[in-house]
């Protein structure tokens, strides 16, 4: 089920975790919250280089609520330059108390640069999965879940070339 309004706020709790979904400007942005007050803010637009084809986190312009067998989720899509982003957030298989983020790039040309950007209790912190050895057309996917203890970075898959898709 989509959300009501285009823009209406969104929220997913997953066990001491809360991620709320805002819309800011063109795109949806979004904030981690942990039972015990620690937060993460998504980064959007250009990374530092001003490059808008990569953005500093995906770019995700429609939203939407789904119900799964392990309980709510959100799935998210959107574009910048000629890339194609999915977002899927929702309770982690392995742990239902993990929020994990699922996220893919479909790429057509070599990305300056990849991944999803956070200001967190320590600062800016960067999630990005690796470009080595990218043959184009590719689907670039990494993934990264939120816990009560904080951010765990997940292993990242190395590139594929999905032309059939």
């Amino acid at each position: 089920m989509a959300a009501s309004l285009p823009h209406a706020p969104l929220t997913l709790a997953i066990g001491p975790v809360t991620v709320a979904f805002s819309w800011a400007h063109d795109r949806w942005s979004h904030r981690v919250t942990l039972r015990d007050g620690r937060t993460w803010q998504s980064i959007e637009g250009p990374p530092a280089d001003g490059d808008p084809r990569w953005p500093a986190s995906p770019v995700i312009v429609e939203l939407s609520r789904l119900q799964t067998p392990r309980g709510d989720a959100v799935l998210g899509v959107g574009l910048a330059g000629r890339s194609h982003f999915s977002v899927c957030v929702g309770p982690d298989p392995h742990d239902p108390d993990r929020a994990l983020f699922e996220i893919a790039c479909r790429s057509n040309e070599p990305p300056v640069w990849l991944g999803s950007t956070y200001h967190g209790p320590a600062g800016p912190t960067t999630i990005a999965p690796p470009l080595a050895g990218l043959a184009l057309p590719a689907t670039i996917q990494w993934g990264y879940a939120f816990s009560g203890r904080g951010l765990v970075l997940l292993p990242c898959e190395p590139p594929r070339d999905r032309s059939d898709s």
